[in-house]
C-alpha cells in the first residue's frame, strides 16, 4: 500500500483499499444529472450533438487524470531525474492481484545446465545422493566466466607432466581452472570445514601453490589451489559457510599459465567417510 501510494478508508464493511486516481475521483464534485431537450433534427444534427457530449467527457477525463498526477508527482523537473539503468525491472511481488506479471525470464545459467547435466549413479542424479552440490556458490566472485572455454582448462584435458593418472580424470586434468584478475577473493561454494591449509608457494608437490581443502556436510571435498593469499586465520578445523572468503585468486606454482584457481570436487568412495582422506574420486564440478 505504502508503494502503491494507496489511500485506506475504513467503512461498516471493513477496509476500502483505493488507488490515488480513484480515490480523487471518488471525493470529487458528483457529476450533475443533465436533461438535454433535444429537437427534432435530423440525422445529421443529431450526430453533431453527440459528437459534442462525447468531447466534454473527453475534457472531463483528461482534466481529471491531469489533477491526479500533479498530486502524486514530485515538483521538480524532468531534467532533475536521474534514472539508473542498473536497477532491476522485476515486478513487484506486493503488487494488486490483477496486476499481470510478465513470465519468469529464462536462467542465464540455463545453457550451461543443458551443457553439462548432473551425472547419474545408478540412474539418481549425483546431487540427490550428495545434497552440498546443490546451490552452489561460484568460486572466483563477480566472474563473468562461469566455465572455462578454453579445452586446456576444463576437466580431463591433457596434463603429459603428471607423474599419476587418475582414470576418473580422463587424460589428466583433475579440475578446471578459473579465470580472474590476479588478486579476486575466492569464496567456500558450500558450508564445510577446513581440513587442510596450505601456505607453502609451491604446495606439498611443487603444483598445487598455495591452497585450501574443505570437506563438506555429507563428505564430498572441494579444493582451491594456486592462491596468492589465504584468509587471515583460516585454520583446520574452521567451520566456513557457503560464499565465505577463503583467499585470493593467484599463480603460486603456476609457471606458464595466467593466473587462475584450480577448483577441483572429489565425491568419498564409500558414503559417510569423513576427514582429509584419499578414498575418494574426483569429478568434474562444471554441472555444479
Amino acid at each position: 500500500m505504502a508503494l502503491h501510494e494507496g489511500k485506506a478508508n475504513v467503512t461498516t464493511s471493513g477496509i476500502e483499499l483505493w488507488h490515488p486516481s480513484c480515490w480523487i475521483m471518488r471525493n470529487a464534485r458528483p457529476a450533475e444529472m443533465i436533461t438535454l431537450d433535444v429537437p427534432q433534427h435530423p440525422p445529421r444534427a443529431i450526430g453533431k450533438i453527440v459528437a459534442r457530449v462525447s468531447l466534454s467527457s473527453m475534457v472531463v477525463i483528461m482534466l481529471a487524470q491531469f489533477a491526479w498526477l500533479e498530486h502524486t508527482l514530485p515538483s521538480a523537473s524532468l531534467a532533475n531525474i536521474e534514472i539508473d539503468v542498473r536497477e532491476s525491472l522485476a515486478p513487484r511481488t506486493n503488487g494488486a492481484s490483477r496486476e499481470l506479471v510478465p513470465l519468469r525470464p529464462m536462467r542465464v545459467d540455463t545453457a550451461q545446465q543443458a551443457r553439462y547435466p548432473v551425472p547419474l549413479v545408478d540412474g539418481q542424479p549425483l546431487d540427490e545422493l550428495f545434497p552440498s552440490l546443490r546451490e552452489w556458490k561460484h568460486p572466483v566472485t563477480n566472474s563473468p566466466e562461469l566455465m572455462p572455454e578454453q579445452y586446456g582448462r576444463k576437466f580431463g584435458s591433457p596434463r603429459p607432466t603428471l607423474e599419476t593418472i587418475r582414470p576418473e580424470c580422463g587424460e589428466g586434468h583433475c579440475g578446471i581452472d578459473l579465470d580472474g584478475p590476479r588478486g579476486r577473493p575466492i569464496v567456500a561454494v558450500a558450508d564445510g570445514i577446513v581440513v587442510r591449509v596450505e601456505h607453502s608457494e609451491l604446495g606439498l608437490d611443487g603444483r598445487s601453490g598455495r591452497y585450501v581443502r574443505i570437506e563438506h556436510d555429507d563428505g564430498t571435498l572441494t579444493a582451491y589451489m594456486h592462491l596468492d593469499d589465504i584468509a587471515d586465520g583460516l585454520q583446520v578445523r574452521d567451520r566456513v559457510q557457503a560464499g565465505q572468503y577463503i583467499g585470493t585468486l593467484g599463480a603460486t606454482a603456476v609457471f606458464t599459465a595466467p593466473p587462475h584457481c584450480h577448483f577441483s570436487l572429489e565425491i568419498p568412495n564409500h558414503p559417510g567417510l569423513h576427514g582429509d582422506n584419499t578414498d575418494t574420486h574426483y569429478v568434474d564440478p562444471a554441472p555444479f
